[in-house]
């Protein structure tokens, strides 16, 4: 599905990530972890073409796309929530849901699931964006990043600033889209109990590159979180 294969990223004249590889199957849920400041929301900035990238190749569907513009990746099937949910505060939800319809043309509506899987966002359509709290800030920036029907779904630190009732939300939406509708997800997370159980594979990152990868169902919570203490 999508397979980062060597890339170098900079952020002007600095590189930030070197010889990056990092592979997310068909239909699984993978999981990046690390500490603030590590390249983990630069290595999703680079998959969306955001950051630029001089090394190596970034694979979605068989197709080569570091060449290409972010809104062409996104066309292709690549649904982003950045950190932060980067919604539009004065547009209403139902505005900001239709927004997610700009990949296929503007055209269609919102898919049924979508309000299934966050009961909350029909009764606040009419209500700003930036009136809403920061859980449900939250549930419709992943909901419009799903709008599109994408083929994956890219989530970079979704707990963040969150009370724990919506991560718990959060999470079973993230398992339904993926074993109901067949999506994959590559999350960004510091929260590693968030990704111990709702990732098939988990991979820690530090100073740009991957330290250790792992089945999550096999690896040590303990170890990993002294990975991210060292």
């Amino acid at each position: 599905m999508l397979e980062i294969r060597n890339i170098d990223s900079y952020y002007g004249e600095s590189k930030v990530i070197e010889g990056l590889s990092l592979t997310v199957p068909d239909g699984k849920i993978v999981g990046l972890i690390g500490r603030n400041g590590v390249g983990k929301s630069t290595t999703l900035k680079s998959i969306m073409g955001i950051v630029r990238t001089r090394g190596g190749e970034i694979i979605f569907d068989g197709e080569d796309i570091s060449k290409k513009p972010a809104y062409e990746r996104v066309k292709l099937g690549i649904g982003y929530v950045p950190q932060g949910r980067d919604i539009f505060p004065q547009m209403t939800v139902q505005e900001n849901l239709d927004l997610g319809l700009q990949p296929v043309g503007g055209k269609g509506t919102i898919p049924d699931y979508i309000f299934e899987l966050f009961p909350i966002l029909p009764k606040f359509a009419k209500r700003k964006g930036g009136d809403l709290s920061g859980g449900q800030q939250q549930q419709l920036a992943v909901a419009r990043a799903l709008a599109a029907k994408p083929k994956i779904l890219i989530l970079d630190e979704p707990t963040e600033g969150i009370q724990p009732s919506i991560i718990n939300d959060i999470g079973k939406a993230i398992r339904r889209v993926n074993s109901e509708l067949g999506i994959s997800v590559l999350l960004v997370e510091q929260y590693l109990d968030f990704v111990l159980k709702n990732t098939d594979t988990v991979n820690v990152m530090e100073k740009g590159r991957i330290i250790y990868s792992g089945i999550t169902a096999e690896s040590d919570g303990s170890e990993i979180q002294r990975l991210m203490t060292e």
